[in-house]
Protein backbone atom coordinates (compact mmCIF):
# COMPACT_ATOMS: atom_id res chain seq x y z
CA UNK A 1 0.00 0.00 0.00
CA UNK A 2 1.46 3.23 -1.32
CA UNK A 3 1.88 5.88 1.27
CA UNK A 4 0.70 9.12 -0.80
CA UNK A 5 -2.06 8.14 -3.25
CA UNK A 6 -0.52 9.72 -6.37
CA UNK A 7 -1.49 9.10 -10.10
CA UNK A 8 1.49 9.29 -13.16
CA UNK A 9 4.44 11.87 -13.42
CA UNK A 10 3.18 14.91 -14.55
CA UNK A 11 4.89 16.27 -18.14
CA UNK A 12 6.06 19.87 -16.83
CA UNK A 13 8.27 22.27 -18.73
CA UNK A 14 11.58 22.56 -18.49
CA UNK A 15 12.74 24.90 -16.35
CA UNK A 16 10.41 22.73 -13.39
CA UNK A 17 12.39 19.85 -14.89
CA UNK A 18 16.18 21.71 -13.67
CA UNK A 19 14.52 22.89 -10.65
CA UNK A 20 13.63 19.46 -9.41
CA UNK A 21 17.04 18.54 -9.76
CA UNK A 22 19.02 21.65 -8.89
CA UNK A 23 17.78 21.76 -5.29
CA UNK A 24 18.27 18.72 -2.53
CA UNK A 25 15.17 18.33 -0.73
CA UNK A 26 15.34 20.94 0.69
CA UNK A 27 18.15 22.96 1.34
CA UNK A 28 16.52 26.08 0.90
CA UNK A 29 14.34 26.84 -2.65
CA UNK A 30 11.79 28.93 -0.44
CA UNK A 31 9.60 31.43 -2.25
CA UNK A 32 8.02 34.21 0.44
CA UNK A 33 5.48 36.34 -0.46
CA UNK A 34 2.41 37.79 1.41
CA UNK A 35 -0.97 39.11 0.06
CA UNK A 36 -3.65 40.80 1.78
CA UNK A 37 -7.24 40.49 0.51
CA UNK A 38 -10.17 42.80 1.48
CA UNK A 39 -11.80 40.87 4.65
CA UNK A 40 -15.14 42.40 4.24
CA UNK A 41 -16.69 39.40 2.23
CA UNK A 42 -15.10 36.73 4.44
CA UNK A 43 -16.35 38.46 7.59
CA UNK A 44 -19.76 39.01 6.19
CA UNK A 45 -19.77 34.75 5.80
CA UNK A 46 -18.26 34.19 8.99
CA UNK A 47 -20.22 36.20 10.76
CA UNK A 48 -23.50 34.29 8.71
CA UNK A 49 -22.20 30.90 9.55
CA UNK A 50 -21.63 31.69 13.13
CA UNK A 51 -25.51 32.57 13.56
CA UNK A 52 -26.62 29.88 12.01
CA UNK A 53 -24.65 27.76 14.48
CA UNK A 54 -21.64 26.58 13.20
CA UNK A 55 -18.46 27.02 15.51
CA UNK A 56 -16.50 28.40 12.32
CA UNK A 57 -12.93 30.62 12.20
CA UNK A 58 -11.31 32.38 9.63
CA UNK A 59 -8.67 29.48 9.25
CA UNK A 60 -11.57 27.30 8.55
CA UNK A 61 -12.66 29.53 5.61
CA UNK A 62 -8.62 30.04 4.68
CA UNK A 63 -8.36 26.19 4.67
CA UNK A 64 -11.40 26.12 2.46
CA UNK A 65 -10.54 28.56 -0.11
CA UNK A 66 -6.95 26.99 -0.47
CA UNK A 67 -8.79 23.72 -1.07
CA UNK A 68 -10.75 25.02 -3.73
CA UNK A 69 -7.61 26.69 -5.11
CA UNK A 70 -5.61 23.33 -5.57
CA UNK A 71 -8.88 21.65 -6.80
CA UNK A 72 -8.84 24.41 -9.69
CA UNK A 73 -5.06 24.34 -10.19
CA UNK A 74 -4.08 20.93 -10.12
CA UNK A 75 -0.17 21.49 -11.05
CA UNK A 76 -0.05 22.92 -7.44
CA UNK A 77 -0.88 19.82 -5.76
CA UNK A 78 1.69 17.77 -6.40
CA UNK A 79 4.75 15.96 -4.17
CA UNK A 80 8.02 15.72 -5.23
CA UNK A 81 9.75 12.16 -5.16
CA UNK A 82 12.57 10.71 -7.07
CA UNK A 83 13.23 14.26 -9.11
CA UNK A 84 9.97 14.26 -10.40
CA UNK A 85 6.40 15.94 -9.92
CA UNK A 86 3.65 13.79 -9.18
CA UNK A 87 0.05 14.96 -8.80
CA UNK A 88 -1.48 14.04 -5.68
CA UNK A 89 -5.33 12.34 -6.35
CA UNK A 90 -6.90 13.88 -3.84
CA UNK A 91 -6.41 17.70 -1.86
CA UNK A 92 -5.57 17.01 2.41
CA UNK A 93 -4.94 20.24 4.39
CA UNK A 94 -2.59 19.98 7.49
CA UNK A 95 -3.99 22.57 10.09
CA UNK A 96 -1.35 22.90 12.92
CA UNK A 97 -2.66 23.23 16.64
CA UNK A 98 -0.68 25.03 19.00
CA UNK A 99 -0.80 22.27 22.76
CA UNK A 100 0.15 25.29 25.23
CA UNK A 101 1.53 23.43 28.58
CA UNK A 102 0.36 25.95 31.47
CA UNK A 103 2.74 28.98 32.04
CA UNK A 104 5.57 26.71 30.74
CA UNK A 105 6.52 28.42 27.35
CA UNK A 106 9.09 25.84 26.69
CA UNK A 107 6.66 22.93 27.26
CA UNK A 108 4.01 24.12 24.63
CA UNK A 109 4.22 21.16 21.57
CA UNK A 110 2.97 21.83 18.06
CA UNK A 111 0.72 19.22 16.45
CA UNK A 112 -2.03 19.29 13.82
CA UNK A 113 -4.65 17.77 12.51
CA UNK A 114 -5.21 16.68 8.50
CA UNK A 115 -8.72 17.41 6.69
CA UNK A 116 -9.11 14.74 3.82
CA UNK A 117 -10.55 16.00 1.00
CA UNK A 118 -10.74 19.14 1.93
CA UNK A 119 -12.12 20.66 -1.42
CA UNK A 120 -15.23 18.50 -0.93
CA UNK A 121 -16.28 19.05 2.38
CA UNK A 122 -18.80 21.77 3.47
CA UNK A 123 -17.45 24.71 5.63
CA UNK A 124 -19.62 23.18 8.49
CA UNK A 125 -18.42 19.78 8.07
CA UNK A 126 -15.11 20.79 8.15
CA UNK A 127 -15.09 22.89 11.25
CA UNK A 128 -16.61 19.47 13.07
CA UNK A 129 -14.04 17.59 11.88
CA UNK A 130 -11.44 20.16 12.76
CA UNK A 131 -12.74 20.84 16.50
CA UNK A 132 -13.33 16.82 17.41
CA UNK A 133 -9.40 16.02 15.70
CA UNK A 134 -7.82 18.93 17.76
CA UNK A 135 -9.85 17.73 21.03
CA UNK A 136 -8.31 14.78 20.67
CA UNK A 137 -4.58 16.37 19.76
CA UNK A 138 -5.09 18.25 22.71
CA UNK A 139 -6.22 14.89 25.04
CA UNK A 140 -3.39 13.17 23.03
CA UNK A 141 -6.19 10.68 22.72
CA UNK A 142 -5.95 10.67 18.66
CA UNK A 143 -4.16 7.13 17.57
CA UNK A 144 -2.25 7.81 15.00
CA UNK A 145 -0.61 10.41 16.13
CA UNK A 146 0.07 9.39 19.28
CA UNK A 147 1.32 6.50 17.38
CA UNK A 148 3.81 8.58 15.94
CA UNK A 149 4.75 10.41 18.67
CA UNK A 150 5.59 6.81 21.11
CA UNK A 151 7.64 5.49 18.29
CA UNK A 152 9.53 9.07 18.30
CA UNK A 153 9.92 8.62 22.07
CA UNK A 154 11.56 5.55 22.01
CA UNK A 155 14.47 6.51 18.93
CA UNK A 156 17.47 7.50 21.60
CA UNK A 157 18.37 11.34 20.94
CA UNK A 158 21.87 10.12 19.32
CA UNK A 159 19.93 8.52 16.57
CA UNK A 160 17.16 10.66 16.51
CA UNK A 161 17.82 13.03 13.33
CA UNK A 162 19.25 9.74 11.09
CA UNK A 163 16.19 7.65 11.60
CA UNK A 164 13.44 10.49 11.04
CA UNK A 165 15.33 11.63 8.14
CA UNK A 166 15.54 7.46 7.08
CA UNK A 167 11.53 7.37 7.77
CA UNK A 168 10.57 10.63 5.49
CA UNK A 169 12.71 9.11 2.79
CA UNK A 170 10.76 5.90 2.78
CA UNK A 171 7.58 8.09 2.46
CA UNK A 172 8.67 10.04 0.04
CA UNK A 173 11.19 8.66 -2.71
CA UNK A 174 10.22 5.11 -2.98
CA UNK A 175 6.60 5.95 -1.37
CA UNK A 176 6.04 3.53 1.24
CA UNK A 177 3.43 3.16 3.56
CA UNK A 178 5.28 3.13 6.92
CA UNK A 179 2.58 1.81 9.33
CA UNK A 180 4.69 -1.38 11.00
CA UNK A 181 7.12 2.14 11.82
CA UNK A 182 4.10 3.73 13.58
CA UNK A 183 4.31 6.61 11.05
CA UNK A 184 0.93 8.19 10.06
CA UNK A 185 0.14 8.15 6.00
CA UNK A 186 0.74 11.20 4.43
CA UNK A 187 1.30 13.34 7.49
CA UNK A 188 0.84 16.32 6.18
CA UNK A 189 -1.08 16.24 3.05
CA UNK A 190 -0.78 18.75 -0.23
CA UNK A 191 -0.95 21.89 2.08
CA UNK A 192 -0.25 23.31 5.58
CA UNK A 193 -1.84 26.45 7.54
CA UNK A 194 -1.19 28.16 10.99
CA UNK A 195 -2.82 30.59 12.35
CA UNK A 196 -0.95 33.55 13.97
CA UNK A 197 -3.85 36.20 13.79
CA UNK A 198 -5.16 34.90 16.85
CA UNK A 199 -2.54 35.87 18.80
CA UNK A 200 -2.20 39.66 16.97
CA UNK A 201 0.53 38.69 14.63
CA UNK A 202 -0.27 40.23 11.05
CA UNK A 203 2.93 39.39 9.11
CA UNK A 204 4.92 36.00 9.74
CA UNK A 205 6.58 33.01 7.85
CA UNK A 206 6.93 29.53 8.25
CA UNK A 207 9.40 27.85 7.20
CA UNK A 208 9.36 24.46 4.41
CA UNK A 209 9.52 21.64 6.67
CA UNK A 210 12.32 18.98 5.14
CA UNK A 211 10.52 16.04 7.08
CA UNK A 212 7.79 14.76 4.02
CA UNK A 213 6.41 18.37 4.72
CA UNK A 214 4.61 20.19 1.73
CA UNK A 215 5.29 22.70 -0.95
CA UNK A 216 2.82 25.38 0.26
CA UNK A 217 2.32 26.95 3.50
CA UNK A 218 0.51 29.87 4.33
CA UNK A 219 -0.18 31.55 7.75
CA UNK A 220 -2.89 33.62 8.45
CA UNK A 221 -2.44 36.70 9.72
CA UNK A 222 -4.33 38.92 12.04
CA UNK A 223 -7.34 40.87 10.12
CA UNK A 224 -7.20 44.58 10.50
CA UNK A 225 -7.55 47.93 9.05
CA UNK A 226 -4.98 48.83 6.93
CA UNK A 227 -4.44 52.05 4.75
CA UNK A 228 -5.55 51.23 1.09
CA UNK A 229 -5.87 53.72 -2.36
CA UNK A 230 -8.99 53.22 -4.78
CA UNK A 231 -8.30 54.06 -8.26
CA UNK A 232 -9.03 57.75 -7.93
CA UNK A 233 -5.67 58.15 -5.25
CA UNK A 234 -7.94 58.19 -2.34
CA UNK A 235 -6.78 56.69 1.05
CA UNK A 236 -9.14 55.10 3.30
CA UNK A 237 -9.30 52.50 6.21
CA UNK A 238 -10.49 48.93 5.06
CA UNK A 239 -10.69 45.73 6.81
CA UNK A 240 -7.53 43.33 5.63
CA UNK A 241 -6.83 39.91 5.89
CA UNK A 242 -3.18 39.11 4.96
CA UNK A 243 -1.88 35.89 4.52
CA UNK A 244 1.71 35.00 4.13
CA UNK A 245 3.07 32.00 2.13
CA UNK A 246 6.72 29.99 1.80
CA UNK A 247 6.45 27.79 -1.06
CA UNK A 248 9.14 25.40 -2.44
CA UNK A 249 10.65 26.67 -5.52
CA UNK A 250 11.65 23.15 -7.17
CA UNK A 251 8.02 22.59 -7.57
CA UNK A 252 6.14 25.73 -8.35
CA UNK A 253 7.31 29.55 -9.50
CA UNK A 254 6.44 33.40 -10.07
CA UNK A 255 3.85 32.20 -12.65
CA UNK A 256 1.99 29.17 -10.78
CA UNK A 257 1.70 31.78 -7.45
CA UNK A 258 0.09 33.91 -9.79
CA UNK A 259 -2.25 31.55 -10.37
CA UNK A 260 -2.80 30.84 -6.88
CA UNK A 261 -3.27 34.12 -5.49
CA UNK A 262 -5.80 34.99 -8.57
CA UNK A 263 -7.98 31.60 -7.48
CA UNK A 264 -7.45 32.55 -3.45
CA UNK A 265 -8.47 35.92 -4.14
CA UNK A 266 -11.38 34.82 -6.27
CA UNK A 267 -12.71 32.40 -3.72
CA UNK A 268 -11.96 35.17 -0.50
CA UNK A 269 -13.34 38.18 -2.06
CA UNK A 270 -15.36 36.90 -4.57
CA UNK A 271 -17.18 33.91 -3.88
CA UNK A 272 -17.09 33.85 0.11
CA UNK A 273 -20.63 33.95 0.43
CA UNK A 274 -20.04 29.91 -1.63
CA UNK A 275 -17.52 28.83 1.23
Amino acid sequence: MPNVDIGRPLEISSFRQMAAVAWDHPFDPSIYGFLDFDAGPIEARLNALRQAGHRVTITHLVARALALSLQRHPDLNVILRRRRIYPRQRVDIFLQVVMPSGDDLGKADLSGVKILDCDKKEIGAIAKEVEARVELVRKREDPELQQSKNTIAKIPRMFLKGIVRFFAWCQREPNWRMKWAGMPKDPFGSAMISSLGMMGIETAFAPLFPLGGPPIIILVGAIANRPVCDDEGRVFARRTLRLCGTFDHRVVDGFHLAQLSKALKHFIEVEAASL
